[in-house]
């Protein structure tokens, strides 16, 4: 398995990239998203890659974040989402949206990618929202960003992560508790709290 490629970049288009690495020429095609934040031609560029080998097919696909890597590699996983329809939702849409979307159920968001009709919305929905609610694909980080949770709020959402919560219901809760006290809360306590919330 390639795990990543760097080397010059030779060619770069919305949808592909030529990369050289020791004289070696490879082509990767790339989501849209990666394309502003890939680099320049004619750089030394890293390009993270997932190598996607079938019986009649031998592919390379490069992201420019371990984010989106992960999702498209949760994507392929379900039944009936192949690469291509995999890099036209991360082309669509932010790998943060996405997992949102997929938590809420929100299929009006998916229905409107491009190649997501309501059945594979659906699919989507039933087969990557425990998985998503498992990983961080970035919502985390932007939550945290908006709603001002700190270190001693992370390790309890962590610790009812542990006990079995869906992490987005825990970060939930989290905060509930947090914000029925206006000083910070010891962490058993948050904890204590945040379980009254949790679903």
């Amino acid at each position: 398995m390639i795990a990543y490629l760097q080397g010059k970049l030779i060619e770069k288009n919305p949808t592909l990239l030529i990369l050289e690495v020791n004289g070696v020429g490879y082509s990767v095609n790339i989501p849209v998203s990666s394309y502003a934040s890939v680099g320049e031609v004619g750089q030394t560029v890293k390009v993270l890659t997932y190598q996607y080998v079938r019986e009649d097919e031998l592919k390379l696909y490069g992201f420019s974040s371990h984010q989106e890597r992960d999702l498209f590699e949760l994507l392929i996983s379900v039944n009936g989402v192949g690469p291509r329809v995999a890099l036209g939702i991360l082309s669509s849409i932010s790998v943060e949206d996405f997992q949102r979307s997929v938590l809420a159920e929100d299929l009006d968001v998916l229905t409107h990618i491009s190649g997501v009709g309501k059945k594979t919305a659906q699919r989507l929905i039933v087969e990557l929202k425990e998985k998503l609610g498992k990983v961080d694909l970035g919502i985390e980080k932007a939550v945290e960003v908006k709603e001002g949770i700190g270190i001693p709020a992370e390790e309890a959402v962590l610790a009812l992560v542990s006990l079995g919560y869906n992490k987005l219901d825990a970060r939930k809760a989290v905060q509930k508790a947090n914000s029925e006290s206006e000083e910070s809360l010891p962490i058993e306590e948050l904890i204590k709290r945040a379980l009254k919330y949790a679903k």
